[in-house]
Order: structure tokens, then sequence, then C-alpha cells
């Protein structure tokens, strides 16, 4: 039991968190005709404490698309695609919105992964989304009244 206690850690040893900050987004909207990757879902940017240390950013992102629709995500880290490697892929995630989910739900997309710095500057993220007809909804089912979250992402500093 620490309640009460003062717990004093050792400075100067990597693996210490130095900064949490969290950034999510409550509304819910709509895009008509989304059939190209917008900054849908913008997190903002994280701003280190140091300018050694790794930053590990975990998030959610919620999408939705018409029914017999693609609904496509792409996570943007720092300016760059985050998206595999030794192919092209179009989407980080994408499925296919049918009987399953006929307006009704949605599958969210996830990250986490992290980034190096070493110059202090604010790192961004942002989840784009798209469809390849249609309207694409942020944060909520084509059916409003049947199902939506908040979007999130969360950055932790960590000493190198």
């Amino acid at each position: 039991d620490l309640s009460g206690k003062t717990v004093t850690l050792p400075t100067g040893v990597g693996g210490k968190v130095l900064k949490v900050q969290h950034s999510e987004i409550t509304a819910s909207s709509s895009r008509v005709t989304a059939t190209s990757y917008a900054d849908d879902l913008d997190f903002g940017s994280f701003t280190p404490s140091t300018s050694n240390s790794t930053i590990l950013i975990q998030g959610v992102a919620n999408f939705d698309g018409d029914y017999t629709r693609y609904v496509y995500y792409k996570w943007v880290i720092d300016g760059s695609d985050y998206l595999s490697t030794g192919s092209t892929p179009d989407g980080g995630q994408v499925f296919y919105s049918s009987t399953s989910l006929n307006d009704l739900g949605y599958v969210p997309c996830p990250i986490v992964t992290s980034v190096d710095n070493t110059d202090g500057s604010a790192i961004t993220v942002v989840c784009q989304g798209k469809v390849n007809a249609g309207t694409l909804w942020v944060n909520r089912s084509k059916q409003a009244s049947s199902s939506g979250s908040p979007s999130s992402v969360l950055f932790m500093e960590v000493a190198n």
C-alpha cells in the first residue's frame, strides 16, 4: 500500500515517463462524396519536453460508410503515411459495410506506434478516411442512433 507515501524514481534512467497528453474528438460528422482522403480526424500535435526521448502513440479512429461500400483508414504520423512497407497499400485498414453492419455499426481502426524524438519538435497525428462511393461518417455509424463513440490518441513521452 503506497497511499500517503512518496516514491522517488532515480533520475537519468531510461524508461521514465516524462509527459502524457490525450487528444479526443467527440463530435460526430459526415463528409459527402468522400472518395479521396482528407484530414477527418486531426488530433493536433504533441511537443516533447526534451530533445532525446521516444514518443509512444496509441489511438483509435471511427468511420463508417454507406451500405455495400468500402471504408478506408490512413493514419499520418508526423507528416508520413503509416502504412506497411514493401507494398503500396491504399490504406492502413479497409472494411466493407455489408449485411453484418448494415448501417448499424462500424469497425474502429486502432494504432500503436512510436516516434524517436531527436530535436524536441512537435509531433502530429491525423487519421484520414475515404469511401469508394457516397458519404463518410465520422465517430458514428450511418444510422446515428445505433452506434457512435469518440476517436482519441494518447501520447506518452518516455526517456531514452
